[in-house]
């Protein structure tokens, strides 16, 4: 009797460790929580905050977490900020590097540590190392800019370009822009802005002086043109036209105001959706797309109503 009672003990005690370790189990697959890592070139841009937006309209409802960093648009800054989410045990990296080829020993160190990359709005250099490629039309976004700045300008008119030549995207829509209007402006600079309002503007104003029958800027990013802009209303200066890329609230504004010509647009609510979306198919082992292109197009007086001015589209 003893021993069928003993018996009996130890199939109820053996019983209440299966469930507790069961439940245990269950625990810890409920508090699994994914990670993901958004690196922009800098958060000191409403762009990359826009973008933020739209991986975060899809994440976030997912019960993702989201790992920013702000490297200011500093590509070392940005390596090692990138080491330091490994290091936190992120599953996944978005990544819009500030120098398309300085990025590539963040790309090997993540490859080593099987983090995949989502690569967005700037496209790396080294491809083979991300996952997939989200990015603007970024060269059509510089040939509409070229065909608009062309119908309100006679041939050979003096411009001035104020490019960012470190990042890909504005390498491609400043190749669109020259290739759309080759031999039809006199391009006096391409200075490198930087793609930063604060840095351009001195230097647009240098222009401005050294150019005194100067006609348009095109700027590779909005925030370079609001450089332009003031340098232009420093030197209280009129008559010329100015452009930007990005479709960014400020620039619609300045367009409404006119002291902004136009904006060759994209969607950055789009490009974070878009990117978000395809983080989650990688993370579940599912295959996506290498390039995942996202229209661009012309905002300008003529079209300005069809647009949210007081934010992004």
């Amino acid at each position: 009797m003893k021993i069928r009672k003993m018996l009996l003990m130890g199939l109820i005690l053996l019983t209440i460790c299966g469930l507790v370790f069961m439940g245990c189990n269950k625990q810890g697959e409920q508090e699994k929580v994914i990670r993901v890592g958004y690196a922009p070139t800098t958060m000191n841009n409403p762009f990359w905050l826009a973008v933020l937006d739209g991986v975060k309209s899809v994440l976030e409802p997912q019960g993702v977490q989201i790992v920013t960093i702000d490297p200011q648009n500093d590509q070392s800054k940005m390596n090692d900020q990138i080491g330091d989410l490994l290091a936190q045990g992120i599953d996944a990296l978005l990544v819009a590097p500030f120098d398309s080829t300085g990025i590539r020993p963040a790309l090997v160190a993540c490859q080593e540590a099987g983090v995949p990359v989502i690569n967005f709005d700037t496209p790396v250099v080294d491809k083979d190392l991300v996952s997939s490629i989200i990015a603007s039309d970024n060269v059509n976004a510089g040939v509409v800019v070229a065909k608009d700045m062309m119908a309100r300008l006679p041939r050979d008119s003096k411009i001035a370009i104020i490019h960012s030549p470190s990042g890909q995207a504005c390498i491609d829509r400043y190749d669109g822009f020259m290739s759309a209007s080759a031999g039809y402006f006199n391009v006096v600079l391409t200075p490198d802005g930087k793609g930063d309002t604060g840095v351009t503007m001195p230097i647009a104003e240098d222009i401005l002086q050294g150019t005194p029958d100067l006609k348009a800027f095109f700027a590779v990013n909005d925030p370079s043109a609001i450089g332009c802009i003031q340098a232009i209303a420093g030197r209280n200066a009129s008559g010329i036209l100015v452009y930007g890329v990005d479709g960014a609230p400020d620039a619609k504004k300045a367009i409404q105001e006119g002291t902004m010509t136009g904006t060759g647009a994209q969607s950055p609510l789009n490009i974070g959706k878009f990117t978000a979306e395809t983080a989650l198919k990688v993370i579940n082992g599912q295959s996506v797309d290498k390039n995942i292109v996202v229209e661009t197009f012309i905002i300008n007086s003529d079209n300005l109503s069809s647009y949210n001015v007081d934010g992004w589209q």
